[in-house]
């Protein structure tokens, strides 16, 4: 089996040339979409995108590594109104295993050229960086478990349909018997 720091330092390599950046954490690491490399900031800035996707990559002793989603969404704002400008921020986040898909595509009008063509072609799939830390993590031999919030979704998920069933279980016995 190999180590922590290999793993991670697989994971780096795979990124290379990928809007993706590997953070070192007690736990593992982060796989993050990094927004703040100069290479990738224009197209963050200039359109818009207000996203930030991590993978937590929770790595343990015996060769195990588990996976945890994290979108966080900022929505920010300024509107002139009677009390002067008014400043408006928001956030929302998913936490766990996130399934999104979203693509950006936009046509406008070159400056430099006059052409019209695309400005903007951007696509992200969640699943992307998580099939990026399993390919590297198949290689050097580890194997995925299920976290802590996975585990707990199932639960409560599963005490769900058990309650559904009795419930609609009852109202059915209950409309035989009439």
């Amino acid at each position: 089996m190999t180590s922590k720091q290999e793993f991670i330092d697989g994971v780096r390599r795979a990124t290379e040339g990928t809007p993706y950046a590997v953070t070192e954490q007690p736990y593992g690491f982060d796989l993050t979409v990094d927004v703040a490399s100069k290479r990738w900031l224009t197209l963050t800035a200039a359109h818009r995108l207000k996203r930030v996707f991590t993978h937590e990559v929770h790595l343990e002793d015996d060769g195990r590594y588990g996976i945890t989603d994290v979108d966080n969404q900022v929505t920010y704002g300024a509107a002139a109104g009677d009390g002067g400008v008014r400043l408006t921020a928001r956030k929302k986040f998913s936490r766990g295993r996130v399934m999104s898909y979203s693509r950006r595509i936009e046509f406008g009008v070159d400056a430099d050229t006059g052409k019209v063509g695309k400005v903007v072609d951007y696509s992200f799939r969640a699943g992307e960086g998580r099939d990026l830390v399993r390919g590297v993590a198949k290689e050097l031999g580890w194997k995925e478990r299920m976290n802590g919030e996975q585990r707990g979704a199932l639960w409560v998920a599963g005490i769900t349909v058990v309650a559904l069933i009795v419930s609609f279980g009852a109202v059915g016995i209950a409309a035989l018997l009439r």
